[in-house]
């Protein structure tokens, strides 16, 4: 399994990502907002995503959005596809999104929306605090 900063190469992925991002809102039942595959493919080009794949597998994803003229970061769309869940690999994912995010905008606040429990419990081990 790699999880990679994304470059254009990974937009071949964006249908299944939207699929997977949509497949998953409604399992839980949760009004997760609806990603578009043109909009997820802006953030494969710029470098503001990463992705996790098995071979040629799309295995998960997470995206970066910024505000403020950068000064805010924010990681959106954290999604693994259902044959790769209980693998900790959101955590993964996160993690490697939270590390790219420092580096990409190194004198911004990161900072989480979410009322999902698994990734709240993610963001509190990689360090956030709740405000």
């Amino acid at each position: 399994m790699k999880i990679v900063t994304t470059n254009s190469s990974h937009k071949v992925y964006a249908d299944i990502i939207c699929d997977t991002i949509a497949d998953s809102a409604k399992v839980r039942g949760t009004g997760i907002a609806k990603r578009s595959p043109e909009y997820i493919v802006s953030k494969i080009e710029s470098g503001n995503a990463v992705i996790a794949l098995d071979g040629d597998n799309f295995a998960g994803f997470c995206y970066i959005e910024t505000w403020s003229n950068k000064t805010y970061v924010v990681h959106s769309g954290l999604i693994v596809h259902p044959n790769y869940r209980n693998l900790g690999l959101a955590k993964k994912i996160k993690r490697k999104v939270f590390e790219h995010s420092k580096v990409m905008y190194p004198n911004a606040k990161i900072f989480g929306i979410t009322t999902g429990l698994a990734v709240m419990k993610i963001n509190a081990e990689l360090g956030y605090k709740p405000v």
